[in-house]
């Protein structure tokens, strides 16, 4: 498939592929998003939709796949975002205040880490889960995490 005749394919999707968006994502600056994301996927792809008899069904299931991902990237964003506005009054019998100086010195994600792991004491698979990442990288995360807190309560407390 040449270049024009894709752009072709593409102005005839767009409006069926955004009110799909749109029911899957709810909003229509995140289906624009997702509908621009699927074309683009669709572009690499595009030397082989000649063997479809509909190619817009290959459309669909990419757009589709885009919005799940959207969805769960905006599932684990609230849920890291919930986790990182635990006040440190919160914590305030457990943490010295010169301990929660050092956490929350912390870029957010490595905060979040640290504060699930140790404060809402969740497991390393749980929150491996929320973030979306692998466990091996939640346990890096934890590393560097509790180094930089060590040198941030030392530098502040010597």
């Amino acid at each position: 498939m040449q270049r024009r005749e894709f752009e072709i394919l593409v102005s005839q999707l767009r409006p069926r592929l955004l009110i799909t968006a749109k029911n899957i994502l709810g909003s229509e600056e995140e289906a624009a998003d997702a509908v621009q994301d699927a074309l683009i996927k669709l572009w690499f792809f595009k030397d082989r939709l000649d063997s479809y008899d509909n190619p817009a069904a290959p459309a669909a299931v990419i757009l589709r796949r885009v919005c799940l991902s959207a969805l769960r990237a905006r599932k684990t964003t609230l849920e890291i975002e919930a986790a990182m506005t635990i006040e440190a009054d919160t914590y305030s019998e457990a943490i010295s205040p010169e301990l929660m100086m050092a956490i929350e010195a912390l870029p957010p994600m490595e905060q979040a880490v640290l504060k699930m792991k140790h404060l809402e004491d969740m497991e390393t698979e749980e929150i491996a889960a929320l973030a979306g990442a692998t466990p091996g990288a939640i346990r890096t995360a934890l590393s560097r995490a509790r180094k930089k807190v060590r040198d941030i309560y030392l530098k502040n407390n010597i």
